[in-house]
């Protein structure tokens, strides 16, 4: 019998309900009464709290199913919506029987979970990467559970379960690095994509941050398996102190600094000085020899004294050029007074670019003026033999002359007439500057002569392309240049000479006198008349052509038919 402490109507109602329940528990049978009250078998998980007199285990008496009494047997629930974890600490608002329906009978699955649309992200492990692709129970399964209260449950709802899975990767994966990194998460360094490579790892987080070629270097180049049954790559505890730990000594012991004193990552062969200075020494480096490689004068002693073939640093012979450097040029300077010292005409800056002046080639036997100062001496030290090598001929046993350098475009027309050579016509400021004048020669250059251009008489014999432009022995007649207009009828033994009519000023400009220079004097109305009245064109050789000569000198040769 339940009573209900309250006075009142509120005290009548219970008193009223408590006879009710009484009523119906003395006259109905008990099978019967059950019947009409439950609204349905429980589940076989609740079978144990099957019949009326267990109701209460799950109701409360006037009111409706009590979250707290179902957390009272499920504790596993219950601890982590109280540590607010897990999806039903997401629901907590929720009633239990919202989702899990009861008194539907022992087979009905109180448990419907749909985990195709349920978000994971909702417990806190958001299924990203490779997660994405893997069936739950992949990851949920009786071997990877790790809570306590879960592992206490039957073997039943242990396989059932989706509970008592911890986060860290441990849980479902073999450690590779067999507790090498213990106390830190495998997504310090990896992701969920894939496992190789590391993405998040950075070399700059260890005890030996990563620096010039060490970047590159393949990781398994240090990192290599070890000798245990798993073959474990280690990480951790390596020797790194020294370079000596990977890298050979190229050395053998002869430097007992560390390589970092002159060598860094950035590249062996490039010394750095923050010890070791050639300066130092009795040989410091500068110009040309800072930038080589040491190799390049220590080299490998590859001798019976030391077969091992590291690179030899004790060099003794290396006061002079020629010690290290074979000499460029034959010996041809040997006879100077300094024996040909290459610091005369060089520096360590640059071979090719000397110190010999315009002023030193001055004191030589060939003075450079004008376009000569520009010429590279390449163009006139040419390389050929000296003293059975090949090398540039700076040394020359007879003083040099143009022909020594230029080719003799004239092929020797002035070899004998210019006793100056190429220098009687032409300068070393410009070959086209010409100190020639045609006042020197058989013919004087006069009005309009002196405006033509040189090739207009001056040409290549017959047009060949392989004679050269003639200059000597150029006719000096009208004719070897000219035409005769006249078809020699001026002719006198078998040439023309035009000066008694014309000259240079212009071919009509005549100097010609009728009266003097022919056998008609011109006189009275003659005077007057036009030359082409007396002298009309004729064929002549097939062309028109004036004619002069011979014409009759009677009246009536000119004036038929008027007399």
């Amino acid at each position: 019998m339940f009573v209900d402490a309250s006075s009142g109507s509120a005290g009548k109602t219970g008193m009223n309900r408590a006879l009710f329940f009484l009523f119906l528990s003395t006259s109905i049978p008990l099978s019967l009464a059950a019947a009409q009250i439950s609204p349905g078998e429980l589940i076989a998980g609740h079978a144990r709290w099957e019949g009326v007199e267990n109701c209460t285990a799950c109701h409360t008496v006037g009111k409706s199913l009590s979250n707290d009494r179902c957390l009272s047997c499920h504790a596993e629930i219950d601890s982590r919506v109280k540590a607010k974890e897990g999806f039903h600490a997401t629901v907590s608002a929720k009633l239990c029987e919202e989702c899990h329906k009861e008194h539907h009978g022992r087979k009905f699955q109180i448990i419907r979970f749909d985990t195709t649309a349920f978000d994971h992200a909702t417990v806190g492990f958001t299924l990203d990467g490779k997660h994405r692709t893997i069936g739950c129970r992949q990851c949920h399964t009786k071997k990877t559970l790790a809570a306590e209260d879960i592992l206490t449950l039957s073997d039943g709802r242990k396989n059932r379960t989706y509970l008592g899975l911890s986060p860290r990767c441990s849980t479902c994966h073999e450690d590779k690095h067999r507790g090498q990194f213990e106390g830190k998460e495998c997504s310090a360094c990896h992701d969920t994509e894939k496992w190789k490579p590391a993405p998040k790892f950075s070399h700059d987080q260890s005890s030996y941050p990563l620096t010039g070629k060490h970047k590159s270097v393949d990781c398994q180049r240090c990192h290599k398996p070890g000798t245990d049954e798993f073959k474990t790559v280690r990480y951790v505890h390596m020797e790194f102190a020294s370079c000596r730990s990977c890298h050979a000594d190229p050395h053998k012991g002869k430097f007992k600094q560390e390589c970092a004193s002159c060598h860094s990552t950035e590249d062996f062969h490039t010394v750095t000085k923050k010890v070791f200075d050639h300066d130092t020494t009795r040989f410091p480096l500068k110009g040309k020899h800072a930038l080589m490689k040491c190799e390049g004068c220590h080299e490998k002693n590859n001798n019976k004294k030391n077969a091992s073939g590291e690179l030899g640093f004790h060099i003794t012979k290396f006061q002079r050029c020629a010690d290290c450097h074979a000499d460029a040029h034959a010996g041809q300077f040997a006879n100077r007074i300094d024996g040909g010292r290459c610091e005369s005409c060089h520096t360590e800056d640059d071979f090719l670019r000397v110190t010999y002046s315009v002023a030193d080639h001055r004191k030589a036997r060939f003075l450079l003026t004008g376009a000569h100062v520009a010429v590279p001496c390449a163009a006139c030290h040419a390389a050929q033999k000296v003293n059975a090598k090949s090398t540039r001929q700076f040394i020359w046993e007879k003083s040099p002359q143009c022909t020594t350098c230029h080719e003799d475009i004239h092929k020797g027309q002035f070899e004998k007439k210019m006793p100056k050579g190429c220098e009687t016509c032409h300068s070393v400021e410009s070959w086209n500057s010409l100190l020639f004048s045609h006042e020197q020669t058989r013919f004087p250059l006069k009005g309009k002569h002196a405006a033509v251009a040189c090739e207009k008489c001056h040409t290549r014999p017959n047009n060949s392309a392989t004679l050269p432009v003639q200059y000597t022995g150029v006719g000096l007649e009208c004719i070897a240049c000219h035409k005769d207009e006249h078809e020699g009828q001026f002719a006198k033994r078998g040439t023309t000479d035009c000066s008694p009519c014309h000259n240079a000023e212009a071919w009509k400009s005549l100097v010609f006198n009728h009266n003097r220079q022919s056998r008609y004097e011109l006189t009275g109305k003659h005077l007057a008349v036009a030359c082409e009245k007396c002298h009309p064109k004729v064929e002549m050789n097939e062309r028109k052509v004036v004619r002069y000569k011979p014409l009759g000198m009677e009246c009536a040769d000119c004036h038929a038919g008027k007399m």
